[in-house]
């Protein structure tokens, strides 16, 4: 699956553009880096991530393409890049470190998932499991592939693009696929492209008045194959850089 697996790059695909944000204050980050595949982050000065002012959120209504939440910021947390927003959370981090106060919103969704696997995939041990019990849907068995993940962090990107299908977003439900990418294709699974991403889908449960993700055996699969999307110019992917 596209979060709890993680692919080298071999090229830098664009010039390092980090975002700026003014409603921080003087030291809430310590710097700037850009992920592996130059895609600008910053460096919050906490180590659970910095938690941004929130305003009016996104619509809850979906529409295609679904436009970028405000204030949109990726924050490097753990090594890894996270999704910061002022309209659709995380309102909070706890001193857990559990991201909450996502907007019941297409938007909220989609940050609540990469906030929540990231976390429970390369967060310290004592994250993780706060993580996978207050934000994750599964069997213990499925959790224990996540409190054992050693993916390397350097080698995981700020995602391209996401999607979510009218037919699989509702009040209480969402399944969204973050296209992770560009990737170049293998001799043994060539592309039109030359290219592909990493794509599959993570289901989401709003209960307790949270987001939750809920875990499926492909989303634990390590078969890179069976998320492979090879193209991301058609009707349904959402940019949001």
């Amino acid at each position: 699956d596209s979060t709890a697996q993680s692919t080298a790059p071999t090229t830098v695909i664009r010039t390092p553009q980090v975002p700026t944000t003014t409603t921080t204050a003087p030291g809430d980050y310590i710097g700037s880096d850009v992920d592996a595949l130059g895609r600008g982050m910053r460096i919050p000065a906490k180590s659970d991530g910095l938690a941004l002012p929130q305003s009016k959120p996104s619509s809850s209504t979906l529409t295609d393409p679904i436009p970028a939440p405000l204030g949109l910021e990726w924050q490097k947390v753990y090594g890894v890049p996270m999704p910061f927003t002022t309209s659709d959370g995380p309102r909070r981090i706890t001193a857990a470190g559990v991201p909450e106060g996502f907007t019941r919103t297409p938007q909220g969704a989609a940050v609540a998932t990469l906030q929540i696997m990231f976390r429970a995939t390369y967060g310290p041990a004592d994250v993780r499991n706060a993580v996978l019990r207050t934000s994750v849907i599964g069997t213990e068995q499925q959790k224990n592939v996540l409190r054992g993940a050693t993916n390397p962090a350097e080698y995981q990107s700020i995602p391209e693009a996401l999607r979510i299908s009218v037919d699989q977003y509702t009040n209480t439900t969402a399944v969204v696929y973050w296209a992770f990418g560009p990737f170049p294709a293998t001799e043994d699974r060539p592309t039109a492209t030359g290219n592909y991403w990493n794509a599959g889908p993570t289901p989401l449960i709003w209960e307790d008045d949270r987001w939750k993700v809920k875990l499926t055996e492909s989303m634990l699969s390590s078969d890179y194959t069976l998320s492979l999307v090879e193209t991301l110019d058609t009707a349904g992917w959402s940019r949001w850089f």
